[in-house]
């Protein structure tokens, strides 16, 4: 037989079996898999590229070329040959007089088309508008803390350099802002075409020159990897990565959480697809003996249903996708507005990984079997006990490491992927483990219990290995179930949590000791908590275990100036209420010995290990001391922390200022403006906008997740319903026996209904055991939030497993009821 009729038969089987409803389980297992992959990888892709977009607002640009020197004109020339859009800004300090007042402040020219990502936001708190362009010649924009400490306002002239300004807005926010928080001094904006006028850019200032670029993801990565390699000793590629820990924790995070709905579609869709794979393969038995009966070669028979199961995976494959595609769509017309900017357009890549994977996941769990169906033995047609010889063993095994696999590529981060198959193979084990041990435990109970009782647990205990797979699967499906709705619910909550209401939205730093007291005062007077105060020295990090440091000895650039910079050290005789000790061991108050306790992060970036000696010059004095403890900071808590803390006897006597932070409420700015007044030598840092973006985009996710794991919940259903129809042939058999022994159907009825609920309650239990276990995995190793176990979820795992169970399989065992059971015997015959 040639390949092209080999072809056309197997279509003319699949088209049989279809019409004789041989593949519905399977084909609706496929077909919703592929529409589960693809609607997540649509909809979660699309929802990844607005948020990073959306997450760029914070940085002004897509990236950000940022330098001592003016960015080569070959680098912009680049940038404008790829398509991308520039915009140019120049960062200084200098001083501003009006009248007989003067303020060091931050000034930033900004060209035309600034910024490229984002807006600026102009007036009052209570009177916001929109920046439409960027200052007009001989005008400029200030923000409120130049404006109070020059006690000036709009209108007002101001001098900068040689060159006299008129001010014309009050900035309220900055789309770039949080790329630089910690810049101490007021902002101002002016035009860079009226840079040359102020002559303040002289050999020797201090500037920093930035050339923003944006476009599409393409041009530019493109453009980062062509300059990349020519980055040298002054110049950093900046992405939103390199904002404040918040925001990078926010946007990880948003990853993780969409990234963790994918791999639950994935993970259930095998389990699906195995489940009904193995309901075809065992039904098919007899009309294989039968061909090799009638002649045909094992080649022959595997070549047909390879070919079958190929046309099958087309089919679903397609009509999967074109679900998944509309379903995206349902999906982002649902959450309209959720972002501040339309949805990209919906890339084909999703659609044909979806499809590859669903395509590859039948075949994974099709192969092994096929091959034990096309050694059926022809005696099989005569003799009913012989064997076909499918093992179930082999099947799984294959399947599931093509399924370990296609989730280790589906979700791109291997700790995420690994945590998570830790816990669907944990799951598997736990549940046929306990499957065993609770069925033997039920049987022993089993002999008080009603006639129908015993008889659904007797049916269960009589296929002992189907009833386990039937466990596993359940219990697999229900963890779904549960994962993604107590347990999901739970996770959002932490993790909007982890940025409280009341977090600190205002810093204040340059607090002199003599003034502690008295700032306290103040803050109490006008009542607000009077917050810790922590100290605070600047040291450079000049060695480690007697060797000098230099950037040159790390690869990657960002390390470099990490490495190179000065850092803000301070003291303490014990971690702060935010820190976690997660190596080695902090001091006691008590203690004398110098030893320093690094920040977890900062230590892996570094290299930096326990025991290690570093070296810190401050003010020229050079400390050195053992690293005896690292610390995790939660930088979600948005209150002071620091990398490198020591113990007070090492430290206290250094010339030292204080840093605190407080909550401002919105209606009390003029809390800040008397505070400069009375404290000139303090700055007030305002962090409200990189707050508001943190829980806005915190937010946003938590919306997006909710809607994307309703696609996870459908495929934990299939399973549900797989899981049910692999027994249904077995059933149907002995409902007709009963049936023809006198067995009424609402006996039958009883009986079944007590099978389905001791198969949910088992399943259940696992389920519970498995999702808590996932959960606080996912909770505490991947997103480093607290996490508490749901109370309601035993009682709804156990009993929401039997009636689960049971609600599924009822439709299916009516059916069967109403089928007469000489019909039945005379099929099975």
């Amino acid at each position: 037989m040639t390949w092209l009729q080999t072809g056309r038969l197997a279509w003319r089987m699949l088209r049989r079996d279809l019409r004789a409803g041989e593949l519905n389980v399977l084909m609706l297992a496929l077909v919703i898999a592929v529409a589960a992959m693809t609607s997540v990888g649509f909809f979660t892709d699309r929802m990844q590229r607005a948020l990073t977009e959306q997450a760029n607002d914070l940085l002004g640009a897509d990236l950000v070329v940022s330098a001592d020197k003016p960015i080569p004109p070959a680098w912009q020339a680049l940038a404008t040959g790829s398509g991308l859009k520039l915009a140019h800004t120049t960062i200084f300090p200098s001083m501003v007089l009006s009248g007989e007042g003067t303020q060091i402040a931050s000034i930033k020219a900004v060209s035309a088309g600034y910024p490229l990502r984002g807006r600026f936001l102009l007036g009052t708190a209570s009177q916001v508008h929109q920046a439409g362009q960027i200052p007009a010649a001989g005008t400029l924009w200030a923000d409120e803390r130049l404006l109070l400490r020059l006690n000036a306002k709009i209108g007002d002239q101001v001098q900068l350099g040689e060159a006299s300004f008129r001010i014309a807005e009050r900035i309220e926010r900055e789309p770039d802002a949080a790329i630089d928080i910690f810049n101490f001094m007021p902002r101002v904006i002016i035009n860079q075409a009226d840079l040359a006028a102020t002559q303040l850019i002289q050999t020797g200032s201090r500037v920093r020159y930035r050339l923003l670029v944006a476009g599409t993801g393409k041009q530019v990565a493109a453009f980062r990897d062509a300059i990349k390699p020519q980055i040298g000793r002054g110049q950093r590629l900046e992405t939103v990565q390199d904002a404040r820990p918040e925001v990078r924790n926010a946007l990880e995070r948003a990853q993780r959480f969409l990234g963790l709905a994918a791999l639950s579609s994935v993970a259930l869709a095998g389990v699906a697809i195995g489940l009904a794979t193995r309901r075809y393969i065992e039904r098919h038995l007899n009309p294989v003996a039968m061909m090799r009966c009638l002649g045909a070669s094992q080649a022959t028979i595997f070549r047909l249903f390879v070919g079958q199961f190929a046309c099958l995976a087309a089919l679903a494959g397609v009509a999967g996708v074109a679900i998944g595609f509309a379903a995206q769509h349902v999906l982002v017309d649902m959450l309209a507005g959720m972002v501040d900017r339309a949805l990209p357009a919906a890339h084909w890549l999703p659609g044909v990984q979806g499809w590859l994977v669903g395509a590859l996941l039948l075949f994974g769990f099709a192969v092994p079997p096929l091959l034990q169906l096309k050694k059926t033995p022809t005696l099989r047609v005569l003799r009913r006990e012989v064997s076909g010889g499918t093992r179930t063993r082999a099947m799984y095994l294959a399947g599931g490491g093509l399924l370990i696999a296609l989730l280790w590529w589906q979700v791109g981060e291997p700790k995420l992927a690994a945590y998570v198959l830790s816990g669907f193979v944990g799951g598997i084990a736990l549940a046929a483990a306990a499957g065993w041990g609770l069925m033997r435990l039920l049987r022993r109970f089993n002999r008080r219990a009603g006639i129908t009782w015993r008889f659904g647990v007797a049916n269960l205990y009589r296929r002992q290995g189907l009833a386990v797979v039937q466990i596993v699967a359940l219990s697999l499906g229900l963890m779904a179930l549960l994962t993604l709705t107590l347990v999901r619910g739970d996770l959002l909550q932490s993790w909007q949590r982890s940025v409280p209401p009341d977090a600190p939205n205002r810093f204040i730093i340059n607090i002199q000791p003599e003034q502690r007291t008295t700032l306290a005062q103040f803050l109490q007077h006008n009542q607000l908590a009077a917050p810790i105060q922590y100290p605070m020295i600047r040291g450079r990090w000049v060695g480690r275990n007697d060797q000098p440091i230099k950037g040159d000895q790390y690869q990657d650039e960002k390390t470099k100036n990490l490495a190179e910079r000065e850092f803000n050290l301070s003291w303490a005789d014990r971690p702060q209420v935010d820190n976690q000790v997660v190596a080695g061991r902090f001091w006691q108050p008590t203690d004398q010995t110098p030893q320093f306790s690094v920040e977890e992060g900062l230590a892996e970036q570094l290299g930096i290990k326990l025991g290690d000696r570093l070296t810190f010059d401050i003010a020229g004095v050079r400390y050195t001391a053992p690293v005896t403890s690292l610390r995790k900071v939660n930088w979600d808590s948005f209150n002071v922390n620091f990398f490198v803390v020591a113990p007070p006897t090492m430290l206290a006597n250094q010339p030292t200022s204080y840093i605190t932070s407080f909550r401002l409420p919105a209606d009390r700015e003029a809390v800040v403006r008397d505070l400069v007044r009375a404290f000139p030598n303090m700055t007030v840092i305002d962090v409200g906008n990189v707050l508001r973006e943190v829980r806005d985009i915190i937010g946003k996710v938590a919306g997006a997740v909710q809607f994307v794991f309703l696609f996870t919940l459908v495929a934990g259903l299939v399973v549900l319903y797989a899981a049910l129809a692999a027994t249904q042939d077995e059933r149907r058999f002995d409902n007709a026996m009963l049936r023809t022994l006198g067995g009424s159907r609402r006996q039958l009825l009883h009986t079944a209904l007590a099978e389905f609920a001791s198969v949910g309650a088992l399943a259940g239990a696992v389920a519970v055991l498995a999702s808590g276990a996932l959960g606080w995995v996912v909770c505490v190793k991947l997103l480093n939030l607290p996490y508490q176990l749901n109370p309601l979820l035993p009682v709804l795992g156990v009993g929401g497993g039997a009636l689960a169970v049971m609600l599924a399989g009822l439709p299916g065992v009516i059916r069967l009821l109403r089928t007469p059971p000489l019909h039945v015997l005379n099929q099975s015959a």
